[in-house]
């Protein structure tokens, strides 16, 4: 069903299969599900993420919340929301702060590489209340914090390890061996539930 809907959403069925295929590889290596990674993406849809970029998208911010432990819907919510506006606005700000989230950090640093001067975080709240940090910068402050060296790189594989993360892993195997079993007796079952649809249907009838 999540699948399907992804598709509807995407307006590409073969773009969507291809799609659910690396979220369940990326499952394999995360404590998230492959289940919740396609929520995620299709939740990453709505704020009109592309396609092309979504599988990169998603696991980049399941990293930060992973590494935060925090709700993968907070941080989709106030990243979606800046991809909308198209720059980061207070909100946001408080949102991905409250989260746990360094962006003021991330954005400070990234803007000392640019210019090549020393940044007060004073200083970038004072661009953001103006409106002059676009999401591109957001973006790209994510991708920072989830890049070789980055305080969240492949934060998902090392929590996987954990006792927790493997109890997680177990469940998540059992889900994919039931979707595998489904989806190979798809035809069969879709049969049967026609079949008994129509004798319901024909009840009085059959009665007879």
């Amino acid at each position: 069903v999540q699948k399907m809907a992804l598709g509807a959403m995407l307006q590409d069925a073969d773009k969507a299969d291809q799609i659910f295929g690396e979220f369940r590889q990326l499952a394999l290596e995360s404590p998230y599900t492959f289940q919740e990674f396609t929520k995620f993406g299709k939740q990453l849809t709505a704020f009109n993420i592309p396609a092309e970029q979504l599988v990169d998208t998603t696991k980049m911010l399941a990293d930060v919340a992973a590494g935060w432990g925090v709700d993968m819907q907070r941080i989709i919510l106030a990243y979606g929301q800046i991809k909308s506006a198209g720059v980061l606005k207070g909100t946001e700000l408080r949102q991905l702060t409250e989260a746990g989230v360094p962006i003021l950090d991330e954005l400070a640093k990234q803007i000392e590489r640019t210019t090549g001067k020393t940044v007060q975080l004073a200083e970038v709240f004072d661009m953001i209340s103006k409106k002059q940090i676009p999401f591109a910068m957001v973006e790209q402050a994510f991708r920072d914090m989830t890049s070789e060296g980055g305080k969240f790189y492949n934060m998902q594989e090392v929590l996987v390890e954990t006792l927790a993360g493997k109890i997680g892993k177990l469940k998540d195997t059992w889900q994919q061996a039931l979707y595998d079993i489904g989806s190979a007796q798809s035809g069969i079952l879709k049969g049967s539930v026609d079949f008994l649809t129509n004798i319901i249907a024909n009840y009085d009838k059959l009665g007879r």
